[in-house]
């Protein structure tokens, strides 16, 4: 089996595989898609909410007709399914596990786009036993729309993010009873509007509420959720869904060479996707969890076209270029990209942020005392903030980039 190839990426979600596309467009040949799961398409290809195409297709779908729409035009590239990446090494060494055994690929460039997983309720520290009946949203559509299961009858969301309205859509078209919505936040992570879906569905809405302890030891039969008083409340259900609190799929970069937040586990890239190690690009979901799967199909694009060109040996590179790390208040959780590379042609750059805690302010941007970008943004935590055209063609390596919010 081959074993040398221009291109690999790792993952075959909406951002691995715009990549993919955006790679094949320009010419490039003898590319590899790697794919834990046995289909391509990642989590959108069980989603039924019509919330997908918008950016790509212009028109709402369904996650998995958008997923088989936007697989078409890669659908010639080879697609290893039910392989997982064990571990990644410099010089785009590539170790891999499959039915084959163990074997090591190797590409010119490699493309890292493992995407995301929710948080389970091991890592959110809520007391009980463990019984059946406990997880997530991305397990919840699985169920329901790949295996044609019913994970219960009665059934609590945890959470207010998109996803977690999703979770009450699929629960209601399921015939399961969705019982309450609760969430430790004040007002919905999402808009505030997407509560009305609750309402129409008369499902009651818990804010400022917490899962104090699961109750049951074979299977969930209720749960104690507290509000910030410190009422508890028992509600009678056979399931609890988990929902959003994404985190990346930071697996191999924590135990690979390339520089990383000692924190999250978050890759260094620039502005294009490139790495520490100019050999690997991260992108989608996994460097800035978690967007819209048309938003990170329009990133995968650019990615993609950032690696063709350095793949292009006539064309000059500047991924040796120094870089700029962005630095920002205790506020802003991360910045994506998480460092900006100097000397080429750029001359704005766009930043993805994410803050801890609901607020109000201008987000405002400076090279030292210089501003280079000040707007009014709300920001709640979550949720996508784009800081979009921010000129960046007087950054030296000299220069002190730091966000603010005031």
């Amino acid at each position: 089996m081959k074993k040398n190839y221009k291109v690999i990426i790792i993952g075959a979600g909406p951002a691995g595989l715009a990549a993919a596309r955006a790679l094949k467009d320009a010419g490039v040949q003898d590319l590899l898609l790697i794919e834990r799961e046995s289909q391509a398409g990642g989590v959108p290809r069980h989603c039924q909410h019509p919330t997908f195409g918008l950016l790509t297709y212009f028109r709402p779908m369904k996650g998995n007709t958008w997923i088989k729409k936007i697989l078409q035009p890669v659908k010639e590239i080879p697609l290893r399914t039910d392989t997982t990446v064990i571990s990644i090494r410099p010089g785009g060494f590539v170790d891999i596990s499959s039915d084959n055994g163990l074997e090591t690929l190797q590409a010119k460039r490699v493309i890292i786009a493992t995407g995301v997983r929710e948080t389970p309720r091991h890592a959110r520290l809520i007391s009980g036993l463990r019984p059946q009946g406990v997880l997530t949203a991305g397990a919840l559509q699985q169920f329901i729309y790949l295996r044609k299961l019913k994970p219960g009858n009665r059934s609590v969301i945890v959470g207010s993010e998109l996803v977690s309205f999703s979770a009450l859509w699929t629960l209601y078209r399921a015939g399961i009873k969705p019982v309450a919505l609760v969430d430790e936040h004040p007002r919905p992570v999402a808009f505030r509007l997407s509560t009305l879906l609750a309402h129409l569905l008369r499902v009651p809405v818990h804010f400022n509420t917490r899962v104090s302890h699961i109750c049951g030891s074979e299977r969930v039969e209720g749960m104690d959720i507290t509000d910030k008083h410190g009422k508890t409340l028992r509600l009678d259900c056979d399931s609890v869904i988990f929902t959003g609190k994404f985190v990346g799929e930071y697996t191999l970069i924590l135990k690979s060479h390339l520089q990383h937040d000692k924190k999250t586990g978050r890759p260094l890239f620039d502005q294009h996707g490139c790495c520490s190690d100019r050999d690997f690009y991260a992108v989608g979901n996994m460097t800035h969890p978690a967007d819209m799967g048309d938003q990170c199909y329009q990133e995968g694009l650019q990615v993609g076209k950032a690696v063709a060109l350095a793949l292009q040996e006539e064309q000059p590179t500047h991924t040796d270029n120094p870089v700029l790390p962005i630095e920002h208040q205790d506020i802003i959780r991360m910045s994506a990209p998480a460092v900006i590379r100097l000397g080429g042609e750029d001359k704005t750059a766009t930043l993805n942020i994410r803050v801890s805690r609901p607020v109000s302010g201008e987000v405002v941007v400076r090279d030292g005392q210089r501003e280079l970008y000040r707007r009014r943004h709300r920001c709640m935590p979550e949720r996508r903030i784009l800081l979009k055209n921010i000129n960046i063609t007087h950054l030296t390596s000299d220069s002190t980039l730091s966000i603010s919010i005031e």
